[in-house]
Formats: C-alpha cells, sequence, structure tokens
C-alpha cells in the first residue's frame, strides 16, 4: 500500500505535469508560400485611397469619401464598409446590397480616385525594419536603403519578397539586392503596395517566422487578413 506521503507526491507530480502540457502552446502552423506569378490583378483599394460612391436613384446618398487605416469607409444609411482589398466592381455590388432595403431600384457606381502612397514592408536586416512609403512606383533595393541599408549580418543577395496571390495566398520569390550595389547588372523588381521585402541573416526559411511573429504588431488593425487569410 502506498504511503500518505508517496500518495500525496504523485498527486503533485500529476498536478505540476498537467499544468505544464496545458502552459505549452500549440505550435503555429507553417505559412505556405505559393509558386510567384507577375498576373496583374485588378486594382484594389487600400488605406488612404480616396473615390467617389454616387447612387443616381438618390443624389442625396452620393459620397466622396477615403478609405481609413480601418480598411473602412462611411456611408449614409448604412454605415461603415469596408472597402480596403476591395475591387471597385466588388464594392460597388456590395453597397447597391446594402442600399437594397432602403431604396426601391438601388443603383451604385464606384469611382476611383487619388491613391496613397506605395507603402511595403521591410523587415529582416536592415537598420530601420518597418513601413516605408515612397510616392509613385520604386523597387526592393530601394525599399531596403530607405529603410536605413543592410546590416552586416544580411544576406542581401538572397532577399526575399513576399506578395499576397490573386488566390488569396502569400507568393515568395528570391532577388539578388547585393549585385546593384557592385555595379553589376540584376533585375529590378517593381513593388506593389503591402508588399513585403525581407533580408535574411542566414536561412530563407526564416522568413515565415519573421512574418508570424511581427505581423501581427505591424499590419493596421483590420485589415491582417490581406495577408494571412483568405477573404471571408
Amino acid at each position: 500500500m502506498l504511503s500518505k506521503r508517496a500518495l500525496m507526491m504523485g498527486l503533485a507530480g500529476l498536478v505540476i505535469g498537467s499544468a505544464a502540457h496545458a502552459a505549452r502552446a500549440p505550435e503555429a502552423a507553417p505559412i505556405r508560400f505559393s509558386e510567384w506569378t507577375d498576373e496583374d490583378p485588378p486594382y484594389l483599394f487600400y488605406p488612404a485611397d480616396k473615390l467617389e460612391v454616387q447612387v443616381p436613384s438618390a443624389p442625396e446618398l452620393n459620397r466622396a469619401t477615403q478609405v481609413g487605416q480601418d480598411g473602412r469607409i462611411t456611408l449614409p444609411l448604412v454605415g461603415q464598409v469596408m472597402a480596403a482589398f476591395k475591387s471597385a466592381p466588388d464594392l460597388q455590388a456590395e453597397i447597391t446590397e446594402l442600399y437594397r432595403p432602403y431604396l426601391r431600384h438601388p443603383e451604385v457606381t464606384v469611382f476611383p480616385g487619388d491613391t496613397g502612397n506605395t507603402r511595403v514592408l521591410v523587415g529582416g536586416e536592415v537598420r530601420n525594419p518597418g513601413w516605408v512609403e515612397m510616392p509613385g512606383d520604386f523597387d526592393a533595393l530601394s525599399a531596403a536603403l530607405a529603410a536605413g541599408g543592410f546590416t552586416n549580418a544580411a544576406k542581401s543577395k538572397q532577399a526575399l519578397i513576399l506578395r499576397r496571390g490573386p488566390d488569396g495566398t502569400i507568393m515568395q520569390r528570391l532577388i539578388d539586392l547585393r549585385s546593384p550595389l557592385k555595379g553589376k547588372a540584376s533585375e529590378a523588381i517593381a513593388l506593389r503596395r503591402y508588399d513585403i521585402v525581407y533580408v535574411p541573416k542566414t536561412r530563407i526559411a526564416e522568413a515565415g517566422t519573421w512574418v508570424e511573429q511581427n505581423i501581427n504588431n505591424i499590419i493596421p488593425a483590420g485589415i491582417m487578413n490581406w495577408l494571412l487569410y483568405s477573404q471571408n
């Protein structure tokens, strides 16, 4: 028969073991990268973009508005509408349905207006990682230099561009950012808004870990689905 002391120690061990097991967080599933494509998708609205919503049957509902940092616009009667990362036809169809309970024959037209700066995220072995904004188009090397340039540990010859693909998955592409600095020819890849440029230290596989650890704290609230998940 077990002594009282042995029984108590055994129970304590079970409790500690159960607590340790419960405290152990499940490992996050690795990000799966898809094959790169240069297919030019339909233009999507981004935060800071301006647009105009016209309702011919009810002109009092017409609005010139701007996509907020949370990705939404505000319209009369229907309130806030998520506009970020939607094309003009998709947003137009959604607003039409939202106005259907209020209008007999809702017809809505969405016109894109002025667009915001090209904004990309630069991470890894650069001196000032974070968002980089520039008017117009620019390439990955320009973005890395705008982020303070490379650290001494940077593996700039095998940098990565991460981009949301047409099907909602994340595409990756290797790019040589070192050769142009040495006067050698290299392909310049034009960036799209909200691309990610990652400059590794050792292994390219670290890119997925970096995105997992940093993206929650950097991408504006409400639009993280743009990168990591398919839209509903």
